[in-house]
């Protein structure tokens, strides 16, 4: 019986690597990566303070993971990886609107104020009267920086 064999045989029953696993090993690279970097930085009894937390938090991160695929209650992993998928499903959405603005370089995106439609705008200095299509209200929207110049826009 060969290796691959073997580690099937010990994994049949077993629940495995989900979504939620990938999460838990990013976050603990994540955690890798922050004690790297604070391992160069130990010059106050602080730092090393942190740096054991991280530490800690890192094997933590690692132990669990491994807990979860080697599980044999599948039920309780699954519903695990369900309640993660909801609140990434909840929060991706939020941070991919907030993002959009600064991957557009074009336009600016803003919600009516009446009718919470999502309007999109020429990304042009200055104050502006932009009319709703779908309510018809007129409403001033103001581009303080232009993004093409400077990287930043702050709308209002």
């Amino acid at each position: 019986m060969n290796f691959l064999e073997r580690v099937r045989r010990f994994m049949y029953g077993r629940y495995g690597f989900d979504q939620f696993g990938r999460f838990l090993f990013g976050l603990g690279i994540f955690f890798w990566a922050v004690c790297f970097l604070l391992r160069f930085m130990l010059v106050a009894r602080a730092m090393y303070i942190i740096y054991r937390v991280c530490s800690f938090l890192n094997t933590a991160v690692y132990v669990y993971a491994v807990f979860r695929i080697l599980s044999r209650n599948t039920y309780k992993r699954s519903l695990e990886n369900e309640k993660y998928l909801r609140i990434r499903n909840k929060v991706v959405p939020i941070l991919e609107k907030k993002t959009e603005n600064l991957r557009n370089k074009e336009y600016i995106f803003k919600n009516c104020p009446q009718c919470g439609v999502r309007l999109r705008l020429k990304r042009v200095r200055g104050k502006h009267t932009t009319k709703c299509p779908k309510c018809g209200k007129t409403f001033n929207v103001r581009v303080f920086v232009d993004y093409r110049n400077d990287g930043y826009t702050d709308i209002r």
